[in-house]
């Protein structure tokens, strides 16, 4: 049975039993998740499942002449709104280019961009920027726990910043957190004086120094060599600071321990952790194990671990089903 077939199935259920659940298709008829998820995402995609709170299952069947009459009022009001937006940048061109090109272009002449490549070059610009350094330095640090070799270094340097005054704010994954040599490391770290946070996930290696340099990754050339690009321009650099301060506000305090403060984590009533939700956001955008494992800093077979540990909590037969479920929940309402 083709994805049609099934959509065509699903919508029969629907118009003869409004209390119909999935559990009639995935357990007694033997659909993956998927295959349900494809039947259903048809459905709405065609306007003849709309959501609705009030039923079992989440959704009501249109009939088609409704649903097709909702689909036009809808490119109706799409079509006039993108007609109406067609008249405002007409006439925004003109004072565009007249007011505010030579403006910008100007702004462009003074950022400063240099990509560094070579893990020598960029350990290099690494030191440089911890010598000019002269107020704070923000990191992020995604990905899996560094060697005990290459972590040393970096502490080094950090413990001097410190000594001249500088302020540190640094936020590393909570698996690599728990990692014995780096919870030892970031330990050492705090009582240094530097504040240091975990997080669930990061969304790029990222460091910025006081409010006028930022290095982040660049692409890779083809010789696979390592890449960076030190950013000297404070609008682009202010930029990366809100998104620092954004995953700042949502990471959580390290612990003696070294692992982060996270509610649910205890032996009593069990509540969803941010790795958790994570997770959910994560399965709901269709990334595959690899990509959770390589985001959250784990391994597949943890991520593995944990969906089956989700679905299991929330009673549900499959990965799609646990997100529905959580969503439900108000898990992704944060």
């Amino acid at each position: 049975m083709d994805a049609r077939a099934r959509g065509q199935e699903l919508y029969r259920i629907a118009l003869n039993d409004a209390s119909w659940h999935p559990e009639l298709l995935t357990e007694d008829r033997g659909w993956s998740g998927t295959e349900f998820a494809e039947a259903l995402q048809l459905l709405g995609r065609l306007g003849l499942f709309v959501p609705s709170p009030d039923t079992r299952n989440g959704w009501t069947a249109l009939a088609p002449d409704t649903a097709l009459r909702n689909l036009l009022l809808e490119d109706d009001r799409q079509t006039s709104a993108l007609l109406t937006a067609v008249q405002r940048t007409r006439s925004a061109l003109a004072q565009v280019v007249a007011d505010f090109q030579p403006v910008h272009a100007s702004e462009l002449s003074s950022v400063q961009m240099e990509l560094v490549t070579g893990a020598a070059n960029v350990s290099a610009a690494l030191e440089d920027a911890s010598q000019r350094v002269e107020e704070e330095v923000l990191s992020l640090h995604p990905g899996r726990a560094l060697p005990a070799g290459m972590i040393e270094a970096g502490f080094e340097r950090d413990r001097l910043a410190l000594g001249r005054g500088v302020g540190i704010r640094t936020i590393h994954l909570g698996s690599a957190a728990a990692v014995p040599h780096m919870a030892a490391y970031l330990r050492r770290l705090g009582g240094a004086g530097a504040q240091v946070r975990t997080a669930h996930t990061l969304p790029l290696r990222l460091i910025v120094v006081d409010r006028s340099l930022a290095i982040v990754p660049a692409p890779q050339p083809a010789d696979g060599e390592i890449a960076a690009v030190v950013l000297r321009s404070e609008t682009l650099v202010d930029v990366f600071r809100e998104l620092f301060e954004h995953c700042w506000a949502g990471a959580s305090v390290l612990t003696d321990t070294g692992s982060g403060v996270e509610p649910g984590d205890g032996d009593g009533d069990w509540r969803p952790t941010g790795r958790h939700r994570e997770l959910v956001r994560m399965l709901a955008g269709g990334l595959t194990d690899e990509a959770m494992a390589r985001k959250l800093g784990v391994s597949e077979r943890t991520v593995r671990r944990l969906v089956s540990e989700l679905t299991e909590r929330l009673g549900a037969a499959s990965r799609f089903q646990a997100g529905v479920c959580a969503v439900r929940l108000g898990w992704l309402d944060d």
